[in-house]
């Protein structure tokens, strides 16, 4: 993979701070972590004093460090507070003077001391260079430890960050809303970036949907697919950051850069499967300490949202299947009862859907025992709030499709069933050997009218397969006459028997063929003649052989009505 220089790369020195990704400047440090002002508001640290370096105080803060030996400033990478009980100042005479003229001192975004304890003041000469480089100089109490400053500074951070998000001032409007999910998304992906200046995406792998927090996540990696975020197709070096959360960080290496591209991701799993993959792009500097206190929050509530969407949808499923097996056994009947239910449920009393059933015809497959797999086809294929699916038998399902009233009731269908083959499709890569088709009920009804519509979808799928075997989508308009037939598969037997003769033997296929013609042309033998381009008297031989194997009298209408019905089913 080459990656573009313009976009993704400069080579950087490494006291190098700002840098160029395409057209937007980011600056490391600038509203990141939290600031040494923010520290010093909060109570515990209200005995804190500042000595120097004033002007510094908006300085963020990504790190302690403590400086327990000599060159203990060595091991220091910058916008750390640094603290010291002044031990090491005082057993090294000069050690601080030297300290404050190195770029470690510079880089520092704050040093505390314990004045008093080993050192009693701080030269003049010093504080001028805290000054100077407007790095703060703060007294430390003697009762606080060392643990308690951390642990406190680490609470602020995580309050701070909890607070940007703000999710909770986003409502549902109702108890399975799509549109809350998407906002609550949008918001805590914004938030991402907003904290650390790094841009963050979310890639839903059911509805292959995927979020950014801005423009700029695509712009850094418009060179790179969708999949290359936890599966890259190139080489790169992967970095464990979090074993339990399978939090890691992907960079890639040129030789033409001075410092790798690199990304962190995080699946979001729930029940032992990954629903989402979060994304952040670091590009060529490394996310700091706090800033993953920000990136562990928005992961923490995107995996709480999951959790609730898969509760939630949990929830909705069982109901719907349990209103619907109620309608279908007539346990709720009635308009009235019906409509009380589906209010209860959100089901959108005043708008007309269409029906499909869906049925699994391999016999070495029970499609219930892949409740879960179904489910997650389901959603991968739909958009939200678009269908509806109820398991109403181990190898039958019923959906609801809604009518968009924007379209034709053709384009409604032609949209439902281009739907319903992409799921056929998902579905026979998920479960080996599975065999489905669908029979439409093209008449959108109110909910009330949903048990007549399941029987209309029904119909469309015993007698379509009939009518038209090699299709996997039959729907009830194009049935005509035959859906008022009611044929059931022992009286099938029954009624063939007076023509299995003709149908079973390929040797009397020829006569098969021509008695079809013979009734489609209203027994008419010139013009049977004409279309199977035969001489008139081969079709008057063929008739009366066709007479003496089936011993049907072709005068009788009942007779021929019944032979049009069974030749249009049957060849």
């Amino acid at each position: 993979m080459v990656l573009a220089p313009c976009k993704y790369y400069r080579a950087l020195e490494p006291s190098s701070i700002p840098f160029i990704f395409g057209q937007y400047r980011l600056k490391v440090g600038e509203n990141m972590g939290i600031s040494v002002r923010e520290v010093l508001d909060a109570d515990f640290f209200k005995d804190f004093k500042v000595i120097a370096g004033h002007t510094g105080l908006n300085k963020q803060i990504q790190g302690i460090a403590i400086l327990d030996a000599p060159d203990g400033y060595l091991w220091t990478r910058g916008r750390e507070f640094v603290i010291s009980s002044g031990y090491i100042f005082m057993q090294n005479p000069g050690l601080l003077e030297e300290y404050v003229k190195t770029p470690y001192f510079r880089n520092a975004t704050c040093l505390g001391i314990k004045l008093g304890r080993y050192i009693k003041e701080i030269p003049d000469e010093i504080l001028k260079e805290f000054d100077k480089h407007e790095v703060p100089l703060l007294s430390i109490p003697s009762k606080d430890s060392w643990m308690d400053i951390m642990n406190a500074i680490n609470v602020i951070v995580m309050n701070k960050n909890i607070r940007q998000f703000k999710v909770g001032e986003i409502k549902a409007r109702k108890f399975l809303d799509s549109s809350y999910h998407v906002r609550k998304i949008d918001k805590i992906l914004s938030a991402i970036e907003y904290e650390m200046k790094f841009p963050a995406m979310l890639y839903d792998l059911s509805n292959e949907k995927v979020y950014y927090s801005s423009g700029r996540f695509k712009e850094l990696s418009e060179e790179l697919k969708i999949e290359d975020f936890w599966n890259p197709s190139f080489d790169f070096s992967k970095e464990t950051l979090c074993d339990n959360l399978k939090m890691a960080r992907y960079r890639v290496y040129d030789a033409r850069y001075e410092k790798p591209f690199s990304w962190i991701t995080v699946p979001i799993t729930v029940d032992n499967k990954t629903k989402a993959y979060f994304v952040v792009i670091e590009a060529t500097e490394l996310i700091d300490y706090y800033d993953q206190f920000a990136l562990r929050i928005g992961f923490l509530m995107i995996q709480d949202m999951y959790e609730q969407i898969l509760v939630a949808q949990s929830i909705a499923d069982i109901d719907f299947e349990k209103f619907i097996d109620s309608v279908l056994k007539g346990k709720l009947i009635g308009k009235d009862e019906i409509i009380k239910e589906a209010l209860e449920l959100n089901l959108g009393i005043n708008n007309k859907s269409y029906a499909v059933v869906m049925r699994q015809t391999n016999n070495e497959i029970i499609l219930s025992g892949f409740r879960d797999v179904l489910k997650n086809c389901i959603r991968g294929t739909f958009e939200p709030n678009y269908a509806r699916m109820a398991l109403i038998e181990d190898n039958k399902c019923l959906f609801l499709f809604k009518k968009d009233d924007d379209f034709s009731e053709q384009k409604n269908i032609e949209m439902i069933t281009e739907k319903l083959n992409n799921l056929r499709k998902r579905m026979e890569l998920e479960i080996n050997g599975i065999e489905v088709a669908f029979g439409i009920s093209d008449v959108p009804d109110f909910i009330y009218g949903i048990k007549r519509n399941y029987m209309r979808a029904e119909k469309a799928l015993d007698i379509g397969k009939l009518l038209y075997p090699e299709d996997k989508f039959w729907a009830y308009s194009k049935l005509g006459a035959f859906a008022w037939l009611d044929i059931k598969e022992d009286e099938i037997d029954i009624m063939m028997k007076d023509i299995d003769l003709l149908l079973g033997s390929e040797e009397h296929k020829e006569l098969v063929n021509t008695l079809k013609v013979y009734l489609e042309c209203k027994m008419n033998y010139s013009l049977t003649a004409k279309n199977l381009f035969v001489h008139i008297n081969t079709v008057r031989k063929r008739i009366d052989e066709i007479g003496d194997l089936t011993r049907l009298d072709l005068e009788n209408p009942m007779n021929r009505l019944k032979l049009e019905m069974l030749l249009k089913l049957f060849y």
